[in-house]
C-alpha cells in the first residue's frame, strides 16, 4: 500500500491540518477514496505534525471499515510507536485529551476480536487500561473511560476462557434444579 507521494511545499502543520480536514469531510460525503488519498499524505509527509496521529488512526478506521484488519492493526500500531501526545487538548470539552494510544489499543483489540482471536483481542484491551492509560481530568470522563475498558476485559476474558466449560456448568445448574424438583415431588405425594 506504501506508494510515493508529492509532499506539499507549505508550512508543515498549516497543510496537514488542511488535509486532515479534507480527508475528514470527504470520508463524511462518503468519498473513502479521496478520504484516503489525504490522510495518505498527511502520513508520508508530516510525520512530526499534530495531524498526524489522527490521519493515520484515521487511516485504521477506513481499513477497519473495510474489514482489512490486519492493514487497521498495522495503522493503529503506527500510531502507539510514534508515542503520540496523548494529553493533547480534545476538540472540544468533553474530549479533554486525545489519547491516541489508548484509542489505538483497544481499536487493535476490536481488530482482533473480530479475527476471532480473542487472546490478542484480550491482551490489546488490557495493555489499553495499564500501558496506554486514559487520560482525562473529567472524573465523569474517567470513570465511564475505566468502566468501559473494565467492561471490555470482562467479556473477553469470558469468551476466552473454555466457552464450553462455561456451557456445561449452565447445563448441570439445569440438570441438578430439575432432579431437586423431581426428587422434591416425589417425596411430597408420598
Amino acid at each position: 500500500m506504501e506508494t510515493s507521494l508529492s509532499c506539499p511545499d507549505q508550512e508543515p502543520t498549516e497543510a496537514s491540518s488542511r488535509l486532515l480536514e479534507d480527508g475528514n469531510s470527504a470520508f463524511e460525503k462518503g468519498d473513502f477514496g479521496k478520504a484516503e488519498a489525504s490522510w495518505l499524505r498527511v502520513r508520508e509527509c508530516f510525520h512530526t505534525t499534530p495531524a498526524w496521529p489522527k490521519a493515520v488512526f484515521n487511516l485504521g478506521m477506513l481499513e477497519y471499515r473495510r474489514s482489512r484488519f490486519q492493514q487497521a492493526i498495522a495503522y493503529f500500531d503506527e500510531v502507539l510507536q510514534s508515542h503520540p501526545d496523548d494529553k493533547e487538548p480534545g476538540s472540544n470539552l468533553m474530549q479533554t485529551n486525545r489519547n491516541y494510544s489508548n484509542r489505538s489499543a483497544m481499536a487493535i483489540s476490536q481488530c482482533y476480536e473480530a479475527m476471532g482471536q480473542l487472546g490478542a483481542a484480550l491482551r490489546y484491551a488490557w495493555m489499553a487500561k495499564t500501558k496506554y492509560r486514559y487520560y482525562s481530568w473529567c472524573g465523569t470522563c474517567l470513570s465511564s473511560a475505566n468502566l468501559a475498558m473494565n467492561k471490555r476485559i470482562a467479556y473477553l476474558a469470558l469468551r476466552v476462557t473454555r466457552p464450553h466449560i462455561w456451557a456445561g456448568l449452565l447445563i448441570l445448574g439445569f440438570l441438578a434444579i430439575k432432579w431437586k424438583r423431581r426428587t422434591s415431588a416425589h417425596l411430597s405425594v408420598g
